[in-house]
């Protein structure tokens, strides 16, 4: 087969139709699908999307229904844009009965419109039929929910005590819970609401932040009313520390399943896809693990494994990986390996992702494009591992002379405050934390890995990814064995 006729699939896991060809399963699946979790949290790209495809399937094959609710990021815009809801009504506990009643209406109206609606009340058929006229999405209960309680106050505030009765009443949730339950007297089922997307639209506001607790508050509320509905939220994990850091009933929201992906797991990604190409292309080829994995990447790059060498360069996320892999085989010429077309590759990738990562963080850290844009152009070939003055002579360099004005910017210029630059170079993963000595060896921690303290940033390295991009020195040349060395 011609490695660059290596279909690697769509990016997004909504749009791709063959996912499920080539799903890599794994323990969160089993959690998950044992309703054990109700929160997954990923970084972006570590397979949220994927991983709610499958347990969309794997439902449905047991008998139990799902339904897929993924918010309009102009309704998202729009709501969080709208002065009323800034000013007067955008408050969690407005948002929690706004979600909840968009929930229930979308079960309502799933069930009435099943063959178990065939025997519902006069009451349940009435409502199906009045609300199945309507337009259904969040925004437009939003838009309900206000005008509703406009006519009762000017704004929530005026409601005083009264205020979570009141939108509890103008929601209908007693009503709506009652014909859901009338149904499940008639027809014991189980439904799964499946929430993604979340991160479409959010902009990190007050208002958006209210919006998303909001909705987490309502599926804690659907799960201790109704046994047999069960909501599953996937959240960006930048985001969920943020919503985590602005309630005070964090506790409630702490049993999620964060998604960390093994060295092994992240190749099957690859393996598993390459074996689904071959299999099209000649089905009598050998399917063994790892086999396939080789007929495309080269054994070694330098003196490094290949797959320990691709690995090195993501942040251990499956969708930069397939990124990666796209970019080599369309590079290759004809169907053998080619290392130096690996190498290629990576000049491309590096770039792109080190933009990815600031687009991704763009809401926290407004301009960090730019402060990366000045490192990379005025602070070239410098080494990529670093002791703490080394680093802070750059900084201090960066504060002086990079052209940013965004406040989170500015405030750390102001301060002189190099840990705090650190901190967000750390947590968007453009540097590691390295740790000398210890029994465990000397090592480079960063923050997505599952095992992390707190960093010290007494030496620091430039993560493999982002060296190309920030024009770093590639070999460190040192009289002792050095820690941590890649190979070019």
């Amino acid at each position: 087969m011609d490695i660059r006729q290596i279909h690697w699939g769509d990016e997004s896991a909504e749009k791709d139709s063959h996912l499920l060809s080539y799903f890599v399963k794994s323990e969160a699946l089993n959690r998950l699908t044992e309703k054990r979790k109700s929160i997954i949290v990923g970084r972006k790209g570590a397979g949220k999307s994927a991983l709610l495809k499958k347990l969309n399937q794997t439902f449905n094959e047991n008998d139990i229904y799902t339904i897929n609710l993924t918010p309009n990021e102009n309704s998202i815009r729009s709501i969080l844009n709208d002065s009323d809801i800034i000013d007067s009504f955008g408050v969690e506990i407005f948002f929690q009965y706004a979600w909840l009643r968009y929930i229930y209406l979308e079960i309502a109206m799933f069930l009435g419109s099943n063959p178990t609606g065939e025997q519902l009340s006069a009451r349940c058929r009435n409502f199906y039929l009045q609300e199945h006229r309507g337009k259904r999405d969040i925004i437009e209960t939003v838009k309900s929910l206000l005008t509703r309680i406009k006519i009762k106050a000017g704004k929530l505030g005026d409601l005083g005590i009264d205020l979570e009765k009141e939108i509890f009443n103008a929601c209908e949730i007693e009503t709506i819970e009652g014909i859901i339950q009338e149904i499940y007297d008639i027809h014991s089922i189980q439904i799964i609401v499946l929430v993604d997307d979340l991160d479409l639209g959010w902009d990190n506001s007050t208002t958006s932040n209210d919006m998303l607790l909001g909705l987490l508050s309502a599926s804690a509320r659907i799960q201790s009313k109704f046994h047999s509905i069960f909501p599953i939220i996937s959240l960006r994990e930048d985001i969920y520390s943020i919503l985590m850091s602005k309630t005070q009933h964090a506790d409630k929201f702490r049993n999620i399943e964060k998604i960390r992906w093994t060295k092994d797991n992240l190749i099957n990604v690859l393996d598993e896809r390459i074996k689904y190409n071959f299999s099209q292309d000649a089905p009598e080829q050998n399917s063994e693990s790892q086999y396939f994995f080789h007929l495309v990447f080269p054994q070694t790059i330098g003196t490094s494994n290949t797959d320990n060498w691709l690995i090195e360069r993501t942040l251990s996320r499956p969708r930069e990986l397939i990124q990666f892999a796209r970019l080599y085989t369309e590079l290759v010429e004809g169907n053998r390996p080619d290392v130096e077309k690996l190498k290629e590759a990576e000049s491309i990738y590096s770039q792109m992702k080190l933009d990815d990562v600031c687009s991704e963080f763009s809401h926290q850290y407004p301009d960090l494009d730019k402060v990366m844009d000045y490192w990379s152009s005025k602070l070239r070939r410098k080494k990529y591992h670093l002791k703490y003055d080394e680093i802070g002579e750059m900084i201090f360099d960066i504060f002086e002379k990079c052209n940013c004005n965004a406040q989170w910017f500015l405030t750390l210029k102001k301060e002189a405050d190099i840990d705090g630059f650190l901190k967000i170079l750390y947590e968007v993963g453009i540097i590691g934390d390295f740790i000398l000595g210890g029994a465990g060896g000397s090592r480079t921690v960063y923050e997505y890995e599952t095992v992390k303290g707190t960093p010290t940033f007494d030496e620091i390295q430039i993560h493999p990814c982002f060296r190309i991009a920030l024009d770093t020195v590639q070999r460190i040349r040192k009289t002792s064995s050095p820690v941590n060395q890649p190979d070019e």
